[in-house]
């Protein structure tokens, strides 16, 4: 596996490589700059969305420090400084072109106000959404945070509605919520750690919690009633053509939501009401039916790789290792057992 090295980038250089590989670790920081320039570098060569007004804490000079974990097609940042005034104008909004979706964690904030769709306060412990596409305005003591920057294509197509109406928004902090807050950390924390790869899937782990945490959001503000009836629907319907089609190797949940002519988001959000996963049920389901086949005196004829491929499975290995998980058996212990 290649190694890429974190980019810990000296003063004079940090504004550079505005698109670091994949994989790797970019650290940004103020020491080395000289104090009366440190809040303008903050600024012009460090943020790109928000933009420090003033410092807040005039006894000392300004300090910031930025990590970014780059994974492919969204990332992690810890952000630390002094106290600071710092806003996304509607002039910036109008012109950097940034409307990324971002789900920021406050770790460390003795005091912090957000005025983004509403003004608020935010407490350590708060992992709120923020929408950069919208102006924003926040007032923090010193502090430390993390954040999830996300594409906002990618949240409309997994969410199928436009992520606007959950700017300023808290996310629950039980369930799905608890578990990206835990694991946002984790990674920051375990990313010096980590390869590039492993940095990547990290990465990709926090954006599938996100997603699923900003679709339960995004349906709990639809109308309830008919959210459930037509989850229902769609949930019974895609739970009959797994039955019936998880023999076929090349079935996503993509292909089920083909097949039933309604969106993706909308076939993750009916299995969402219920706890499941649409792809952990298509592999649960072929397991079923290889069960079933292995324990039936009609197929006593056919090999147990033989039984692999006619429940949808190409890969023997994954085959056998799977069913043992599940039922605590190989598939040959099975059938013998049968």
């Amino acid at each position: 596996m290649s190694q890429v090295p974190s980019q810990s980038l000296d003063p004079a250089s940090q504004a550079v490589a505005p698109h670091p590989v994949a994989g790797t670790i970019v650290e940004l920081t103020t020491d080395g700059i000289a104090p009366s320039e440190r809040l303008s570098y903050w600024r012009d060569g460090v943020l790109r969305r928000m933009e420090p007004i003033k410092a807040l804490a005039d006894d000392r000079p300004f300090r910031g420090r930025l990590r970014r974990v780059i994974g492919r097609e969204a990332e992690l940042i810890e952000h630390a400084s002094d106290a600071v005034l710092a806003a996304r104008t509607p002039r910036r909004c109008r012109t950097d072109g940034c409307d990324d979706i971002t789900i920021d964690l406050m770790l460390d904030c003795a005091a912090a106000r957000l005025d983004h769709g509403g003004e608020r306060s935010v407490h350590s412990g708060d992992l709120w959404i923020m929408d950069y596409a919208r102006p924003v305005q926040v007032v923090r003591s010193r502090h430390r945070a993390v954040g999830l920057i996300l594409s906002r294509r990618r949240v409309r197509d997994f969410i199928g509605a436009d992520p606007a109406d959950l700017i300023g928004r808290r996310l629950p902090a039980r369930g799905i919520g608890a578990l990206l807050q835990a694991h946002m950390r984790l990674t920051l924390d375990e990313a010096p750690h980590l390869s590039p790869d492993q940095r990547m899937v990290a990465v990709a782990a926090a954006v599938d919690m996100a997603l699923v945490a900003l679709a339960a959001e995004s349906a709990g503000r639809a109308d309830s009633a008919d959210a459930a009836q037509n989850g229902e629907g769609v949930y019974q319907a895609a739970r009959a053509l797994i039955e019936r089609d998880c023999a076929n190797s090349d079935l996503t949940p993509d292909g089920v939501a083909i097949a039933l002519g309604c969106s993706r988001a909308s076939l993750y959000r009916a299995f969402f009401q219920y706890g499941e996963s649409v792809a952990a049920i298509i592999w649960a389901t072929r397991l079923e039916h290889a069960w079933r086949m292995l324990a039936s005196s009609h197929h006593l004829g056919l090999r147990v790789s033989e039984v692999a491929v006619r429940c949808g499975f190409l890969d023997q290995a994954t085959f056998n290792r799977m069913f043992k998980r599940r039922y605590g058996l190989t598939p040959r212990e099975a059938r013998e057992q049968a």
